[in-house]
Order: C-alpha cells, then sequence, then structure tokens
C-alpha cells in the first residue's frame, strides 16, 4: 500500500512512498464505504496513538504530489491528508501560563500514564479519568489510578486551583478543537461545506472523540 491508496508490487516499492499508507488506506475503505451507503461526501477521521489524520471524500480521491513532514519534503503522489499532532498518546501539559496537548507523544512505551508503565498524563488518561472508556473491553488492564496521579502532580507542580474535572474537559477541549481544525483546512479552507459531509472515524481514538468534532463543525 502506498501513500496514493494504491498497491505495488515488492519491486517497485520505495519506503518514502509509504509514509501515509495507514490513513491512506483508510481513505480507500472510506470511498468503498461511500459507495456501500450512497453518502457520496465523507470525511475521514483517523485518530490513532500520536497523531490525527483527516481527508475529504467526494465521489473520487483528492490527490497532492509533495508533502512537507517536519523540515523535509517529500516529492510523489499521496492522498490528499491532513495531519495533526493529536491522538490518544499526546501528552497533556501545563506550562505556567497554558494548557497544552501534543506535539509530545507518550509513544507505546511507556505510552500514557494508564498503561502503568510510567508515561506521562495523556489524552487517552484523560478520556479514562472522565469515564468514556470500558476498561473491559481493552487487551490489557488499565492503571486508572497511575492516570490520577500524574494530573495530581500537574495540577501540584502548576499549582492550578480548577478542579480536577474541568482541568480534564479542557484538555479534552484542547484536543477536540485541534482536530476540527484540521478538518476546517481540508474543506472549508478549500471551499467545502463540512455541514454537508459525514465524518467517518476509525483508529483506536476516533469513536471516542468524532461526536464532540462534528458538533464543533455544526
Amino acid at each position: 500500500m502506498t501513500s496514493a491508496g494504491g498497491l505495488v508490487s515488492d519491486k517497485a516499492f520505495h519506503p518514502k512512498d509509504s509514509l501515509f499508507s495507514g490513513p491512506a488506506g483508510g481513505v480507500v475503505a472510506a470511498s468503498a464505504i461511500s459507495r456501500q451507503t450512497g453518502i457520496e461526501n465523507i470525511i475521514t477521521f483517523d485518530m490513532g496513538g500520536t497523531s490525527s489524520d483527516v481527508a475529504r471524500y467526494s465521489q473520487r480521491f483528492d490527490y497532492q504530489y509533495g508533502s512537507a513532514i517536519g523540515d523535509a519534503y517529500i516529492s510523489g503522489p499521496a492522498l490528499n491528508i491532513h495531519t495533526v499532532a493529536a491522538g490518544g498518546g499526546s501528552v497533556c501539559g501545563f506550562d505556567g501560563q497554558k494548557f497544552s496537548v501534543g506535539p509530545e507523544s507518550g509513544g507505546a512505551d511507556p505510552g500514557p500514564a494508564c498503561y502503568g508503565a510510567g508515561g506521562p498524563l495523556c489524552v487517552t488518561d484523560v478520556n479514562l479519568l472522565l469515564g468514556k472508556m470500558a476498561t473491559d473491553r481493552f487487551s490489557i488492564p488499565l492503571d486508572e489510578n497511575a492516570a490520577e496521579k500524574r494530573l495530581e502532580e500537574l495540577l501540584e507542580k502548576g499549582s492550578i486551583k480548577a478542579g480536577q474535572e474541568e482541568v480534564l474537559q479542557g484538555f479534552l477541549n484542547i484536543a477536540n478543537e485541534k482536530m476540527a481544525e484540521a478538518v476546517r483546512k481540508i474543506s472549508t479552507a478549500r471551499g467545502y461545506d463540512p455541514k454537508e459531509h459525514a465524518i467517518l472515524s476509525f483508529g483506536g481514538a476516533g469513536g471516542m472523540h468524532a461526536c464532540a468534532v462534528a458538533t464543533l463543525l455544526g
């Protein structure tokens, strides 16, 4: 699978052409779902561990022929996918003046604090502490006490007077706003009204944020 959403033989494969292959595969799947459901305008919302990837599909694929990734520029065809650093593993922090979500990530190891490996407070921890996660559906045990300890450390270190739930909701709002802004860049900024689209969510955390993002987009 390539970043353009197609398959190539191993002899024709180049690593640089597969950097967005995961999200591209999701967009290709969205095209099939679009045909099956008769919903012509779809915004794909792929929220994983380190980032959220969004794209627009309306009866045809939208391509770009160069992609900027940090300071690097990759030449080659790719589906037009916009990425923001807001995923389940994005670190939630406070610098003394403002709260932030990402771009730093807890990664897979140690991961979010609730993975029990000494990780930082992440979006996954926020969802857990707000009661948004079905802990019995996970293949690993989740340590809610570890997540709460990281939150308490952040509140104490930053001398934050707000209540825990208020702070947690604040982090959630920041993450959702970042993802909604990503959708605006591939819709509103290009002359397309997001209200005329359905959001199709996937990725490990997509379903937990899709409705909030849809609400922000009207």
